[in-house]
């Protein structure tokens, strides 16, 4: 009879993504080999390709768990008590180290969207990460479809379009500005910048949003003090 593994599947898992996350935090996200996550992990080659077939699909399993941390936090967002342009707004308002997986979050989702990445990766790896991001946007198109149905939008679905598209779009570049702001200033003045993971209600970013948000036909539409409303929500549920 064949002895027990020593470890259970989920246990394997673990510690494979341990030993690739801090492989990664040690140097970068493509300098690694599946034999040093194997050694690290105390597992067999075996046990590791039993998980992942290539070094992508080990990056493409770690975007899933970074969609799906988004989608987590994304989702208390949406279920706030605010209106549906002051839930927009709450995206861009909130904390981004609550929705931060892995310090490396930005350079991995730019390098998993690289044709070469997806190119080698597994089919089912793929498949699965692009199902999780898309729970997160279909999430979004829920939010506008359910305003229109509630005549809180009053627009056509040509609107939800460009909303959609437009406020997730600028969303997406919030995390990318938030995050360049947070580490430049960090690397000049780490004690001045420690805690600064979340933009100002006056940033430039959130008023470009709110400009956009309110150019379509809202029953209500958002406010500077909304704005206020919104972070102080934000910072009462633990978002903020």
């Amino acid at each position: 009879m064949a002895p027990a593994p020593k470890f259970s599947l989920e246990e394997q898992e673990k510690l494979i993504l341990f030993a690739a996350v801090t492989a990664i935090e040690k140097s970068n996200l493509l300098d690694f080999s599946m034999s040093s996550i194997a050694k690290s992990a105390g597992l067999s080659m075996g046990s590791v390709y039993k998980f992942v077939q290539c070094k992508e699909d080990l990056l493409i399993v770690l975007a899933t768990k970074m969609y799906q941390e988004r989608y987590r936090v994304v989702s208390q967002v949406l279920a706030l008590p605010l209106t549906t342009p002051e839930r927009i707004i709450a995206l861009s308002l909130l904390d981004f180290s609550k929705v931060q997986m892995f310090s490396f979050d930005d350079q991995l989702e730019s390098i998993v969207n690289t044709r070469s990445i997806i190119k080698r990766c597994s089919q089912r790896w793929l498949d699965y990460m692009i199902n999780c991001s898309r729970v997160c946007e279909d999430s979004f198109k829920v939010l506008l479809q359910t305003a229109v149905d509630t005549n809180e939008l009053q627009s056509g679905v040509n609107d939800m379009e460009q909303i959609s598209i437009g406020a997730w779009s600028l969303n997406v570049g919030y995390f990318q500005t938030v995050r360049l702001h947070h580490n430049r200033n960090s690397k000049q003045d780490s004690e001045a910048q420690e805690g600064i993971t979340s933009l100002s209600t006056d940033n430039v970013h959130i008023l470009n949003l709110q400009r956009f948000i309110n150019t379509f036909n809202w029953r209500q539409k958002v406010s500077k003090d909304d704005i206020e409303k919104v972070a102080l929500q934000l910072t009462t549920s633990e978002l903020r």
